[in-house]
């Protein structure tokens, strides 16, 4: 399969630059999230919005390259077919990052205590798959073993998905308080968004290889 990046992007190599430092960024946040989670039984209450924040932080980065992209597509490019998957591509990462960050933002604002091993379980396997994709996205420049990697991100998409339903047939069946199960339960599926949210990237990267068969 040949590479796509010259189809995908135009000419100026800052295009596909500034999509690898926004890949590269979401994959910051979600390692910055594991660590979060991991560690978050051992922080402080009032410690714990601190350490969030190392992760708003890559949010707003993740904004700015977005906003950076979208704006000299807008200014610079030619192709209107490309612009439009450039721009999709971009706005799903963003959302990706924006997930991250509401995941570990209602973590402080609902004052969680305990972290279940469904959660664990979730953002271990949120830091696999954006993995593979910031890998992908990495590679768009050389498709060698494209196909690979979009069945590793649909698989790790349907184990979350199996996860996301034991964590809620769990939840409704074990927890009595209605407040805890509201809280668990956007928890999940935030966390859950995350991956589905990944599996649309490969789906867009996967239509526009297609078209280069």
């Amino acid at each position: 399969m040949a590479a796509i990046i010259h189809w995908l992007v135009p000419k100026e190599k800052r295009f596909f630059e500034m999509l690898a430092e926004q890949s590269q960024n979401v994959l910051n946040g979600a390692k910055e999230l594991k660590h979060f989670v991991y560690n978050y039984s051992e922080f402080e209450r009032n410690e714990r919005k601190y350490k969030y924040q190392v992760i708003k932080d890559l949010e707003h980065k993740g904004d700015e390259i977005a906003h950076s992209i979208i704006d000299k597509l807008d200014k610079n490019f030619r192709t209107s077919i490309n612009k439009g998957y450039i721009k999709q591509l971009t706005v799903l990462l963003d959302d990706i990052l924006n997930l991250i960050d509401a995941v570990a933002s209602r973590f402080v604002i609902f004052g969680i205590e305990r972290v279940n091993d469904y959660i664990l379980k979730l953002t271990d396997l949120i830091a696999d798959v954006v993995d593979e994709l910031n890998k992908t996205i990495l590679g768009l420049r050389d498709l060698k073993d494209i196909k690979s990697k979009f069945q590793r991100v649909y698989e790790l998409e349907k184990e979350a998905d199996k996860i996301y339903g034991d964590a809620l047939s769990d939840l409704f069946h074990y927890y009595k308080n209605p407040v805890d199960i509201i809280k668990y339960k956007e928890i999940y599926e935030l966390l859950e968004g995350i991956a589905d949210k990944c599996k649309d990237v490969m789906k867009l990267v996967k239509s526009v290889a297609i078209k280069q068969l």
